[in-house]
């Protein structure tokens, strides 16, 4: 099966009035399935619902809320995942991962809009996931996808349409729960993925493997060898010279330290805000910019990767610098 690439004429930003909706005025006879069936922005929806067997759940009473993803949603998460349009539809997760779109309940937009806006921003969905709904400027997320279309009705619910795949939140392939962060970061320097090399040794450097060791939790942005690379190029020094600047290494390693633990839902669900780290006149701000999770600018290539006393997220760039100082710990 093919999956169409749709050229949508839909608004970027949520802004109630420029989004696309249903006339409130007209009466709503079809149900959730028929009305994705009738829509041809929805056919690889209508398809995967068919091939996980759940267009009777979905046209039962409800009534639900549907994040749905459009063909070009499908289309991008299929290319990203190197997968076809027949292996998604074969998958034994297909139904995981649809009904990590469905919501037990009728949210409209302007309730969704009052829960990304609150501190209660996370709800649970019918497959016992978790879902962070939060605010970039006027535009609706769930969790990294947007909300592109509002309030298409339904006779037992709603739809929203979004940009992007909803994927249910799992451990990272590189989690162990039976290693401190200290011991996993030596790991995976060590290990196949041979990544964490110069973090390693900053951490050494600074005398943190000890804390990173303690009981935590912790929240770690994790630096890749090759951000560390682009920030000696960028600062014209070598590694050794960084490595021995220790209170501007030390100051750099603890910005990207939290102190408690953080998953990947939860750092959705913070989009905007500025979240202290253990270096007490720093913060840094989480963001979500072009469906990516953003620390202070640095994008997050991996998250979840699980330790014994908390979570290591990997990020593309070293936080250098951030633009959220905290005020001085007295």
């Amino acid at each position: 099966m093919k999956t169409k690439l749709l050229s949508l004429a839909l608004v970027s930003s949520l802004g109630l009035a420029g989004c696309g909706s249903s006339d409130d005025n007209d009466p709503v006879a079809l149900d959730i399935v028929e009305t994705a069936q009738s829509d041809d922005r929805f056919d690889t929806l209508v398809a995967a619902v068919t091939a996980a067997d759940l267009v009777g759940t979905l046209q039962g009473d409800g009534p639900f809320t549907v994040f749905a993803p459009t063909d070009a949603a499908f289309a991008t998460y299929l290319e990203e995942n190197n997968l076809e349009a027949a292996d998604l539809l074969a998958s034994d997760q297909l139904a995981n991962i649809l009904t990590y779109h469905v919501y037990a309940g009728e949210v409209l937009a302007s309730s969704a809009i009052s829960i990304a806006g609150s501190d209660n921003n996370i709800v649970d969905m019918v497959n016992d996931g978790k879902l962070a709904l939060s605010l970039s400027g006027d535009d609706l997320y769930a969790n990294l996808s947007q909300v592109i279309v509002t309030d298409v009705q339904a006779s037992n619910g709603v739809i929203h349409a979004i940009d992007k795949v909803l994927t249910p939140q799992a451990d990272s392939a590189l989690s162990n729960t039976d290693r401190t962060i200290a011991e996993l970061v030596t790991d995976i320097s060590t290990g196949s993925t041979d990544e964490f090399n110069v973090l390693l040794e900053a951490v050494v450097a600074a005398e943190l493997d000890d804390d990173l060791a303690g009981a935590g939790p912790f929240t770690v942005f994790a630096p890749t060898d090759a951000a560390f690379t682009a920030l000696l190029s960028a600062l014209n020094i070598e590694k050794a010279d960084l490595l021995a600047d220790r209170p501007y290494l030390d100051n750099i390693l603890l910005q990207h330290v939290i102190g408690s633990e953080i998953d990947s839902v939860t750092a959705f669900a913070a989009n905007g805000a500025d979240v202290q780290t253990l270096n007490p006149s720093e913060k840094v701000t989480v963001s979500i910019v072009d469906g990516d999770l953003t620390i202070e600018g640095a994008k997050v290539v991996i998250t979840d990767v699980k330790a014994s006393n908390g979570v290591i997220h990997v990020i593309d760039t070293v936080i250098a610098e951030t633009d959220t100082p905290a005020p001085e710990a007295l």
